[in-house]
């Protein structure tokens, strides 16, 4: 059987540098994908006034919030219109509540349909939002995500890597080292 290649300290200490380097590298490009896509529609703005609904008529595409705020100086609400457009528990699907003068109330449109609404306060106060388009999945409530910091994992790996290099390297020296084998050849 022939001898085995030996290999220096300096090739073992180049291929951990390479090893490093890659790894720094490669990890922070690897946090930069997926990117999230943000929403290209707009956010359309209404107002409450003068015991109206500004504009009363709304036509936008699915994915679109809707900003009402009141700028009236009573208490008003942005309600489905009764029996219209509620969830699976019966409440109005829209419900701002009481809106005070000064706040205002959003609501993301992601499924298409016709949606009339009121002021459950002035029920004679309505408007309409008709959402066209194909629906769209509304977004996950965030989650608690581990931190994104990966200097730990990296010099974990670093370490794990010269230490399998280090074995390797005094494993191969102690086979090359016996009587009567032919001296090592160096690969660099």
């Amino acid at each position: 059987m022939g001898t085995l290649p030996h290999f220096s300290g300096h090739s073992f200490s180049r291929l951990g540098l390479a090893l490093i380097l890659a790894s720094l590298t490669i990890i922070p490009l690897a946090q930069t994908y997926p990117r999230p896509v943000s929403a290209s529609n707009p956010t359309i703005s209404a107002t409450i006034a003068n015991y109206a609904f500004l504009p009363q008529h709304i036509n936008i595409t699915t994915g679109t919030p809707v900003i009402w705020t009141n700028n009236d100086g009573v208490q008003h609400t942005v309600s489905s219109s009764p029996q219209t457009n509620v969830t699976q528990g019966g409440s109005p699907l829209i419900n701002s509540g009481s809106l005070n003068t000064g706040q205002d109330f959003t609501y993301t449109f992601y499924k298409h349909g016709f949606y009339p609404y009121q002021c459950n306060f002035h029920p004679y106060m309505t408007g309409w939002v008709n959402v066209t388009g194909s629906d769209v999945q509304p977004p996950s409530p965030p989650m608690t995500t581990p931190s994104t910091d990966y200097t730990p994992y990296a010099i974990a790996a670093a370490v794990a890597v010269a230490t399998v290099i280090a074995s390797v390297a005094l494993f191969l020296r102690s086979r090359t080292k016996k009587p009567g084998n032919s001296p090592p050849l160096s690969l660099l």
